[in-house]
């Protein structure tokens, strides 16, 4: 019986049952990089693959919750350009996108005040994140990340045999900067991602440029990542881009992506702002060719479209100041959730308010540990999310305050 490639990757994604033995599991680790994990969950669910443990039943159900709050994809998708501009492409899908790249690059270097040359392009952020990985962290130089944050490029130094160490996130769920710098002596990189993943918590301009000289001067080797794919989401004051510092210095690269407020997770493009002698020991790790000619052409015209951009930042707001509500209203506490999705402190455990959900038809996101008792709840449609409160108050019942 024949097998797809989507298929092929399903299975190696939960283990790689059919190979066996170590090097299924050195195959699986690798295979789940983008920031939809809980998605590729929901697709092996569907196809009925097996061997997925206790996980399984909430995969199942998730691959058909009427209510998608769990992977922090933008509910509204492309904006109308975007996929005007994908339609008015169709009939290029016979060409290599050479030019559609330099299109892209060069509205991307506009919109940030930087030049072509500081802009290399990734298939997602994801693939970026793996070849700042090829190219800084290694055997002898550690991975520095945090417990928790977006766990695909620990896990994938990890697999790369490079010490991974993650100092906990402090007590208001913000990334622990001082032990983050503790841990970064002798470091290949410290991966930073602010607002942080999934905690939606932030930090300054100002304390994520000190921290960054601290580093550089307790540690100089060490390359700094900051990700800031919730960006555009941000109106905590004091926050602010760090790509200004990536341009003097060779040590930090900023990483952006279209999955988030530009609602393209599925067409999968993201880029690295950095020095041209930085990008470089990346780009040698990023395949050529790597963002497909349609999804390039819908970049180029979401970036041309800044109202677009409002309307959505508008609209996030909007939902996030009544999920907020909702949740200080019934007596739980939660971050400011600086970003499209906020963690709740729900005062139970969250794997096993994830299935409660699930069987409402609403997917929330999955456990982090250590916080496992935090629910991290990615903002839908306000009609989606007055659908899913109204739930969650009925399954919360004897935990809720007020």
């Amino acid at each position: 019986m024949p097998v797809s490639r989507r298929d092929f990757l399903a299975t190696v994604g939960v283990g790689g049952a059919a190979l066996g033995g170590a090097g299924a599991g050195l195959l699986s680790l690798p295979a789940i990089s983008g920031r939809g994990r809980e998605a590729l969950w929901a697709q092996q669910a569907a196809q009925g693959v097996q061997g997925v443990g206790d996980r399984k039943a909430d995969r199942r159900m998730a691959a058909h919750a009427a209510i998608r709050i769990d992977s922090n994809e933008n509910p509204m998708g492309p904006g109308a350009n975007a996929l005007n501009a994908i339609r008015a492409h169709l009939n290029e899908g016979n060409r290599y996108p050479i030019l559609a790249e330099d299109d892209v690059i060069e509205a991307i270097a506009k919109l940030n005040g930087v030049t072509p040359n500081n802009v290399i392009l990734g298939c997602g952020s994801g693939e970026l994140l793996r070849a700042a990985d090829q190219a800084f962290v290694s055997r002898t130089a550690a991975f520095v990340g945090a417990a928790p944050t977006f766990e695909a490029p620990g896990d994938f130094a990890a697999f790369l045999g490079a010490e991974v160490r993650k100092p906990a996130v402090d007590s208001k769920l913000r990334l622990d900067l001082g032990a983050m710098g503790a841990a970064a002596r002798g470091a290949g990189l410290i991966f930073l991602c602010n607002p942080n993943n999934p905690t939606a918590t932030v930090h300054s301009r100002a304390d994520v440029a000190a921290f960054i000289e601290s580093v550089n001067r307790t540690s100089p080797a060490t390359t700094i990542l900051v990700d800031e794919a919730y960006f555009d989401y941000v109106d905590s004051p004091g926050y602010g881009t760090l790509i200004p510092v990536a341009l003097e210095n060779p040590r930090v690269v900023v990483l952006r992506t279209f999955s988030k407020a530009y609602g393209m997770a599925g067409l999968r493009i993201g880029y690295a702002v950095g020095r041209t002698e930085t990008l470089a020991q990346m780009k040698q790790w990023v395949l050529g060719s790597n963002v497909s000619q349609l999804t390039l052409v819908a970049a180029t015209a979401a970036l041309a479209d800044p109202a677009n951009i409002a309307a959505e930042i508008k609209r996030n707001s909007a939902v996030r100041t009544f999920t907020r509500k909702f949740f200080a209203d019934a007596g739980f506490t939660m971050t400011t959730g600086d970003a499209n999705f906020v963690m709740v402190d729900l005062r139970q455990n969250a794997a096993e308010f994830k299935k409660k959900a699930l069987t409402k038809g609403i997917a929330v996101g999955r456990a982090f540990p250590p916080l496992t008792n935090q629910s991290r709840i990615t903002f839908g449609t306000m009609e989606e999310m007055k659908t899913a409160t109204a739930a969650f108050r009925e399954l919360l019942g004897s935990t809720a305050g007020g």
